[in-house]
């Protein structure tokens, strides 16, 4: 099988990482060979007709790119990671919202097969007439594994990109006031920029492309901090895979398709902003070194069981598999 990736951006995109560049490889070896260029910019259209699937990720199409994608794609095949058609920093003018509603409904009605990363997404999909997958998210749990810390002063990390950081300064005065009853407790932010958290006694890991396993193994609590809004409910944080798959205890917010990653009580402490604060979470996993071993070693089994690059994989390849077969009448 040969497939035409048109991705949302290039292996430096962490959505087009963790949705295709990172399953390429393998692909291959299971005998489906994998091309790609940018959405964006993109017209050789006649050059899809090659190909036994043109997967599209993410990107929003106008109706004329996408009618022509649709003309010489022998298969098609729509893959986000998001609510692409929500907009988290801005409200949009009402004409820009009708316009991304009409391409959206038109990727879901022409799309011959569209994948989600969760049942959020997958139900807005289908709500527009798409028949809809979910493939979850990924990571490779031969990079991503626990380390061994006897010994280690108990360290609570967040780790995340600059544009995220707000919602780590949100948890702030909680955080601060765990640092009060826990002086000894070491608190340790893996980010692009300084998190400037006023107040706080942290150390600053400064991100480096390909030791954000490093970073992550070494905290004994993840922080997940989220806010409660439509864009935010549609995600499927990378980072609480991270956690999980690095036996890190996860202490986050069920905020949307997030609770179908981290379940209360399971694999990871809820914080809610009408039940478990942040202090009394962090407080429970500080004191109760048992509970948090037993989350922790919970959380890496259900990545292995749901997440692993593997398991996703073979989900990944069926849902092509499918799409290639002939259409019953």
């Amino acid at each position: 099988m040969r497939v035409f990736a048109l991705t949302f951006g290039n292996e430096e995109a962490a959505s087009s990482q963790y949705r295709f560049f990172q399953y390429r490889e393998r692909l291959a070896q299971e005998g489906i060979i994998c091309d790609h260029a940018v959405a964006a910019g993109f017209n050789d259209f006649s050059r899809l007709a090659d190909y036994d699937v043109v997967l599209h990720q993410k990107t929003l199409l106008s109706r004329l790119r996408l009618r022509q994608l649709r003309r010489n794609a022998r298969r098609l095949v729509y893959d986000t990671d998001d609510r692409i058609w929500l907009s988290p920093q801005k409200q949009h003018h009402w004409f820009t919202r009708w316009r991304i509603e009409s391409r959206l409904r038109t990727i879901a009605r022409q799309s011959d097969l569209c994948l989600a990363a969760n049942e959020v997404i997958a139900g807005d999909l289908r709500a527009r007439g798409a028949k809809t997958e979910v493939v979850p998210m990924a990571l490779d749990g031969r990079k991503w594994f626990p380390s061994d810390r006897p010994g280690e002063p108990l360290r609570i990390g967040w780790s995340g990109s600059p544009k995220n950081l707000p919602f780590l300064r949100a948890i702030g005065p909680e955080l601060r006031e765990v640092q009060r009853r826990f002086p000894d407790v070491e608190w340790v932010f893996h980010c692009g920029a300084d998190p400037a958290l006023a107040g706080l006694r942290y150390r600053h890991l400064a991100f480096v492309p390909g030791q954000e396993p490093e970073a992550v193994r070494s905290f004994h609590i993840g922080l997940l901090p989220l806010p409660d809004d439509p864009f935010v409910q549609g995600k499927s944080p990378i980072k609480a895979l991270q956690y999980l798959a690095c036996g890190v205890a996860v202490a986050g917010a069920p905020v949307g398709a997030t609770r179908e990653i981290i379940v209360d009580g399971q694999n990871a402490l809820h914080i809610t902003d009408t039940g478990r604060s942040w202090v009394d979470g962090l407080t429970r996993l500080i004191t109760l070194p048992g509970e948090r071993q037993r989350l922790a070693a919970a959380g890496r089994a259900s990545f292995l069981a749901q997440y692993d690059l593997p398991r996703v994989l073979a989900r990944l390849k069926d849902a092509l598999v499918r799409a290639t077969a002939p259409v019953s009448v």
